[in-house]
């Protein structure tokens, strides 16, 4: 019976690793896969790498290209948090000694009691599903069907992972995050609980009389609420040594647009071409070599897993790619604007699990027009029209911009004479929406506007 249950606890185990080293390898950026190709050569002989690929990109320059407006965004979905280091704790002190955020919250577990090995794999390998800013942003009941495991093992892990430092690492949602470092202290109250919530909009328009009656305090209690929130770090990873070892991207494919029609060449010079050595495979099975027969074959099936490894990552991401530029035709074709398209959307597309997807999308570029565009920049969510349609987010935000441009200075667009001229070009947005979009693009309110055009 013993016998039995370490066999089955060795095979979870042996299966989670095999599964985390290929999901490892489909999220990572061309030039972490082909670091990580450079070292999985030097420790296996059988894998033949070639030279380091050229055509890299500067990163800078992508960012002042067609990527900027998706790290702009980005940026400003955090613009209402300082960027204080979290109130005891500075976790910038880690650059120094260059230790990435995955590194910090590998070493916390290895040193963590009460997890036995095929739970502790587990906790790894959901370390490994963070995006960039901390967040888990895969569906837990998806993670179980791929690693073929319970859901609650999942959600078991996921709650060790949550107890790491920084405070809100793991989260699933900006709410969770922020809810995981108020559990942590005694700021952990009814009203901020509630705030963290429903009212971040209203936080983020700066509405504090809206945040009192939804809170029902006084306003001056709902500043000092909001000031709390505000302290808070939205980004767990903030503050700690990149993993990216360089300032260089590559684009994983080139796009290109002539005579009506899109052509998708994939960068062949993205990662270096990886091999089995012929001489060292022709030595299995001779007589003369036994000794070294266990050590071949160990090593002939090592290498074997990360060529069918990059094999899927590349099968998998070609397909993606494909599918998501032929959604956005009209924005490549036409020099239009982004259409809504979801990566459920796209994984239904391709019969693949949205985790798959949001993997493979993840850290990946392309090549469109001599700049570079975010692979993750094609999904947009999806704003609804009063004629049943929908359109992006972004859409939305340059009718925003628009309005507030030929708006007379002295007596400014409201949020709710925003949403009416909105809905006047067919857009049906909340004023809370509104009041979003708008912070998102780095406009101040009217009362503010109208304050600086006052002062001019």
């Amino acid at each position: 019976m013993q016998l039995q249950q370490n066999l089955t606890q060795e095979q979870k185990l042996s299966l989670t690793q095999a599964v985390r080293q290929s999901l490892q390898c489909l999220q990572m950026s061309a030039m972490e896969l082909s670091d990580y190709l450079q070292e999985a050569a030097l420790s296996n002989p059988l894998l033949e790498v070639e030279d380091t690929p050229q055509g890299q990109v500067d990163l800078e320059a992508a960012e002042r290209g067609g990527d900027a407006e998706l790290i702009a965004e980005r940026q400003g979905e955090w613009s209402i948090w300082d960027r204080s280091p979290v109130e005891g704790k500075d976790f910038t002190a880690y650059i120094s000694h260059a230790i990435s955020y995955t590194e910090y919250l590998d070493s916390q577990l290895n040193v963590m009691p009460n997890l036995d090995p095929s739970m502790l794999a587990l906790c790894h390998y959901l370390v490994g599903c963070l995006n960039s800013a901390g967040y888990l942003d895969c569906p837990l009941s998806e993670l179980a069907e791929e690693l073929k495991r319970p859901l609650f093992d999942l959600e078991q892990a996921l709650f060790a992972v949550q107890t790491l430092d920084p405070p809100g690492t793991g989260a699933r949602s900006l709410s969770e995050c922020l809810l995981l470092q108020l559990a942590e202290g005694e700021k952990f109250t009814e009203t901020n609980i509630h705030l963290v919530q429903e009212g971040l909009p209203l936080l983020a328009a700066g509405d504090y009389a809206g945040l009192a009656a939804l809170l029902k305090v006084s306003q001056r209690a709902a500043q000092q609420a909001a000031h709390v929130i505000q302290a808070l770090n939205p980004i767990p990873s903030r503050g700690f040594y990149a993993d990216s070892k360089t300032p260089y991207i590559l684009p994983e494919a080139m796009v290109t647009c002539g005579h009506g029609q899109i052509t998708i060449e994939m960068n062949a010079r993205a990662i270096p071409r990886v091999s089995l050595r012929e001489d060292y495979c022709a030595l299995l099975g001779k007589p003369e070599c036994a000794e070294a027969q266990p050590y071949l074959k160990e090593k002939i099936a090592d290498a074997k897993s990360v060529l069918a490894n990059v094999q899927n990552r590349q099968v998998t991401l070609s397909r993606l790619i494909s599918a998501a530029v032929q959604r956005q035709i009209g924005y490549f074709l036409e020099d239009g604007e982004l259409i809504p398209l979801t990566m459920q959307q796209i994984a239904d597309e391709l019969s693949l699990s949205v985790s798959t997807v949001s993997r493979a999308a993840r850290d990946k570029y392309i090549q469109f027009n001599g700049r570079m565009l975010a692979l993750r920049s094609l999904f947009t969510a999806a704003v609804q029209t009063t004629e049943g349609t929908s359109v992006s987010p972004d859409a939305a935000k340059r009718h925003i911009r628009r309005f507030i441009q030929s708006e007379n200075p002295r007596s400014p667009l409201s949020d709710e004479a925003l949403t009416g001229a909105l809905l006047g070009v067919g857009i049906v947005l909340s004023r809370r929406t509104v009041a979003k979009y708008r912070s998102e693009l780095g406009i101040a309110s009217a009362a503010a506007r109208k304050k600086n055009a006052a002062g001019r």
